[in-house]
């Protein structure tokens, strides 16, 4: 990387471009308080943020600038770390209402011995690979769409 390089952080483009995986964020979060949903949920809290990534630079193709290939791995992380964020909290918010459905009453927010299926480590844990996944779902599109597979 030469000296001096910036990368532009398009605040007008994320909050365009943030609406949609947010919602999905949030709808996987929100699935935890039904158990039989947990395998699904888990899935989405690693796919929203690649979603987000990928939905950023789609968005910004969109209105007609193509974004330089470090501004959209840095922008799609941002916004994977905003997805997995509010994936996090409500994960973290209705795993344990969840877990007290399924165990009887004797786990979740206050039940013997405070168990809980998550964390502040996982919601840490959540916003790295979110970052992560929003940079290469916005790098993955980008390649698809220099290769010509997308047009």
């Amino acid at each position: 990387m030469q000296s001096g390089q910036q990368f532009k952080i398009d605040q007008p483009g994320l909050i365009k471009a943030g609406l949609i995986p947010v919602i999905v964020g949030a709808v996987g979060g929100l699935l935890w308080i039904v158990p039989a949903l947990w395998t699904v949920a888990g899935l989405l809290g690693w796919l929203a943020p690649i979603f987000g990534g990928v939905w950023y630079v789609l968005t910004a193709r969109k209105s007609g600038t193509m974004p330089a290939q470090m501004d959209g791995l840095v922008n799609g992380a941002i916004l994977g770390v905003i997805v997995a964020l509010v994936y996090g909290i409500l994960a973290l918010i209705t795993a344990p209402i969840g877990l007290n459905s399924l165990l009887g009453g004797l786990g979740g927010l206050a039940g013997l011995g405070g168990y809980s299926a998550f964390g502040i480590g996982d919601l840490i844990v959540r916003l790295i690979s979110g970052a992560i996944g929003g940079a290469v779902g916005a790098f993955g599109y980008a390649f698809l769409v220099a290769q010509g597979t997308i047009k």
